[in-house]
């Protein structure tokens, strides 16, 4: 889920899942066929022996699935569920960054399983991935950038022409982020602020206020600053950003104390973008400790 000014904190689901249900989203990971994996649906003879309501979203419906397995093994899965094209658009772009993520550090978040389209259901929409027990608190700051710079270190080299950008949009919250390729980070930083900026507008009404700065920072500070990073041998490398990091979106493995990432909006973007967030994460840390 994504934070935002002003939102009231989300609520837990009081209405559960049925089993009935959830048969009906796993049968239909293997009709969606709408990933990249060879095997999406749950191991052949699996059987899902409970389905619960898990967890809280400002924009889904969340759940747990307890799954046996045909050697009597239990394993439990986590599913979100959205409505509409814009849950499509937000479990499709989850999905797809999970995936990415996961492959260069898969200690950093849930393993993705599948995305799909409810087979009875065309307007429902579902995202499945492991289940991990969470401690929803502050991870230890040390081993929570260990575990972020290794994700950011790996990915670099990997992006598509060396490009700025994601092949799918991603949402913050239900928000879409636009994520078209773009040559420069410069380039990119400006359409994705200005796209924020118009979508604020559009439910805030404009500011004469902030349109008199917004001319100057995007002609004279973004230029000044950002420019300067594709010069020369320092020039900056795209890396693979979570795209969503703030206190929500983030925990601890119950039981280990190792730090864990969830609900992804990715991108290939210069590796300190977002980083402001630590503020109010480290403000909230230190709360939390006192």
């Amino acid at each position: 889920m994504s934070g935002g000014v002003g939102l009231p904190a989300p609520k837990a689901l009081l209405k559960g899942f049925s089993v009935e249900d959830v048969d009906k989203v796993v049968k239909s990971t293997a009709a969606a066929r709408v990933t990249v994996d060879s095997k999406p649906e749950l191991p052949e003879g699996a059987k899902i022996v409970s389905a619960n309501a898990h967890g809280a979203s400002f924009w889904t419906q969340t759940a747990r699935l307890d799954v046996v397995l045909s050697d009597g093994s239990e394993i439990a899965y986590f599913l979100k569920v959205a409505k509409g094209d814009i849950g499509k658009g937000m479990l499709t772009g989850e999905y797809e960054s999970a995936k990415l993520l996961h492959s260069f550090s898969p200690n950093g978040l849930p393993k993705p399983v599948a995305f799909g389209t409810y087979a009875s259901d065309p307007n429902s929409h579902f995202y499945l991935c492991a289940f991990i027990d969470m401690a929803l608190r502050i991870p230890d700051p040390a081993k929570f950038c260990a575990i972020l710079a290794e994700m950011h270190q790996n990915s670099i080299g990997h992006s598509p022409e060396g490009k700025y950008g994601f092949h799918v949009s991603t949402y913050q919250g239900n928000m879409p982020q636009n994520n078209g390729w773009t040559d420069t980070w410069e380039e990119y930083y400006v359409r994705g602020l200005k796209d924020f900026i118009k979508q604020e507008q559009a439910v805030q009404g404009r500011s004469e206020e902030l349109e008199e700065l917004l001319g100057p920072f995007f002609e004279k500070v973004v230029p000044r600053l950002l420019r300067p990073l594709e010069w020369g041998e320092t020039k900056i490398k795209p890396c693979l950003l979570h795209g969503d990091i703030w206190y929500g979106n983030i925990a601890e493995r119950t039981g280990t104390d190792e730090p864990i990432m969830f609900d992804p909006a990715a991108f290939w973007a210069h590796n300190e973008c977002g980083l402001h967030v630590f503020c109010s994460i480290a403000s909230r840390a230190k709360s939390a400790s006192r």
